[in-house]
């Protein structure tokens, strides 16, 4: 890594200017070897060249390299007016030689109306700045060689003769360029009496254009279907507020305290993917969908069937759409298994009657901080949380499938043995003819939670003959990930920011205790 930069700051009068350009090399360069054999002659003789079974080597290696140059210029008028202007242009390896630079530029305004003659002998407002921006940021996270072919060497038998070959296994597509993040912002900062109350607020419009997502490859093409490179395919927009309020609650000799509150609410929606046909993000058993790209909805979004109820008897079986033809409870639908709803009324469950189940993108998430002073005592109280999500818990599809001799929740003691036992959780069938555990919305919850993220309580011993050789004596106690309240069944809702729980480790509950030596 190489950065170099050259600073010019000059105020003259009212006026103050700090100037800045500069470049920046990056080069990554990653080697592996590795080699493995078993079954040495002795203890004493365990070295590579002595095993005499499966010998296995591997080996690779891949490069990248990013270049910059940069340049911006802050300038100020009287303490009241702000113009900030940069532009930055990135080259990156990961891009063919058409598409590898871009251009990013990006500008701001701010105005300190406080600092006018009519607001700046304010007992009420001590601050007051209003701020407007502009800018766009690239992005160039798609691994290496996306733009190229990539081949891999194979060892074929032909009667006991081996062939080795290289073949072709990433479809290679020159086109693909920088993804543009393209921003909005407006807000202003707020101090007022005394800087008892502080408030920021920012709205803002993000898109991501050009937007890098994995290319769908058929394997029809003769190239891999997973080992996929990324395209330019289509358009996000987010739109939010975001907002920072700091209180000083009460500021007295012996007690004080403050809180800070932060909320954020952001709207997310795919305005194009380049293509009527959704894009897949995860996926499945049955190898179904479950989070998706598609026009007009929010990122990720959980995409299945739509659950009815548990037939109850085999006329309820007759009187609906066909999921399982047959008449051997073994092999098909029979009482006791999930209802489907055939949403275009075709008679037939299949595909086709699949439809948006869950959003996993919160509609806001906040947290507050209150930190209490008595005296020498410190105790601190953070909370967070996020309102209006959906999770797929994933778990359940295989904790509740009863269709193999695994262990499963302890929830399945309540399934279907009877009519009228139960109209959510289904009978016990080995093989799940039915497909039971096909995604749907029997796996979405509610995934909104309050957490007490931590607790830190504290003593700093006063100055006197036991600390008069030391700077700061503090002792304190501390428990973090105390207490969640949330409906999720799972056993953490901080899930990946896809919302599918597929077995996230819940986060654990610490307490401690400590202490804190100055000299």
């Amino acid at each position: 890594l190489w950065d170099n930069t050259l600073t010019y700051d000059k105020t003259f009068g009212n006026h103050h200017i700090n100037a800045v350009v500069g470049s920046s090399a990056q080069n990554n360069q990653f080697n592996y070897l590795s080699a493995s054999v078993q079954k040495f002659p002795s203890e004493s003789t365990q070295q590579i060249d002595n095993g005499i079974l499966q010998p296995v080597q591997h080996g690779n290696a891949s490069e990248w390299a990013i270049m910059s140059y940069l340049g911006r210029v802050n300038y100020s008028f009287s303490n009241k007016y702000y113009l900030t202007g940069t532009i930055r242009r990135d080259g990156s390896s990961r891009f063919g030689v058409d598409n590898r630079w871009g251009w990013f530029p990006s500008a701001a305004l701010a105005w300190r109306i406080s600092n006018e003659n009519f607001l700046k002998d304010s007992k009420t407002i001590n601050n007051l700045k209003l701020r407007l921006g502009y800018g766009i940021t690239g992005n160039q996270e798609i691994g290496n060689y996306s733009f190229s072919s990539s081949y891999n060497t194979y060892l074929y038998n032909f009667n006991s003769t081996y062939v080795s070959a290289v073949l072709p296994t990433v479809l290679p597509n020159p086109n693909v360029k920088w993804e543009g993040q393209e921003q909005y912002n407006a807000g202003f900062d707020l101090d007022m009496f005394n800087n008892r109350i502080s408030l920021i607020v920012d709205g803002y419009i993000k898109n991501t254009n050009d937007m890098l997502v994995p290319m769908s490859v058929p394997v029809t093409s003769g190239y891999s279907d997973v080992y996929v490179p990324s395209i330019n395919a289509g358009k996000i927009q987010n739109k939010g507020i975001e907002a920072t309020l700091s209180t000083k609650n009460f500021v007295g000799e012996n007690f004080k305290w403050s809180t800070d509150v932060v909320f954020s609410y952001n709207k997310n929606n795919v305005e194009s993917i380049n293509s009527e046909t959704p894009i897949i993000t995860a996926s499945g058993g049955l190898n179904s969908t479950i989070g998706q790209i598609q026009n007009g909805y929010p990122v990720n979004i959980f995409y299945g069937y739509v659950t009815d109820g548990v037939f109850q008897n085999q006329s309820e079986v007759n009187n609906h759409a066909v999921q399982m033809p047959g008449s051997n409870p073994a092999t098909s639908t029979a009482p006791g298994d999930i209802r489907f709803k055939d949403l275009n009324n075709d008679g037939v469950i299949n595909d086709k009657d699949r439809t948006i189940i869950g959003n996993p993108n919160p509609k806001f998430t906040f947290s507050l901080n209150n930190t209490f002073t008595y005296k020498n005592f410190d105790l601190t109280i953070f909370l967070q949380g996020s309102y209006g999500n959906d999770i797929f818990n994933a778990n359940r599809m295989y904790t509740e499938s009863m269709s193999v001799i695994n262990n499963q929740n302890a929830s399945v003691l309540g399934r279907w043995t009877g009519e009228g036992t139960s109209n959510s959780m289904p009978r016990a069938i080995y093989g799940d003819p039915n497909q039971n555990s096909r995604v749907s919305d029997r796996y979405v919850e509610d995934g909104s939670y309050i957490k007490i993220k931590n607790i830190n309580l504290s003593y700093t011993l006063p100055k006197g003959a036991f600390a008069q050789n030391f700077s700061l004596i503090k002792v304190f106690v501390s428990a973090q990930n105390l207490v969640t309240w949330t409906k999720y069944s799972g056993f953490d809702p901080e899930v990946p920011v896809n919302g599918i729980d597929n077995g996230t480790y819940p986060i654990t509950r610490i307490v401690s205790l400590g202490l804190n030596v100055g000299f």
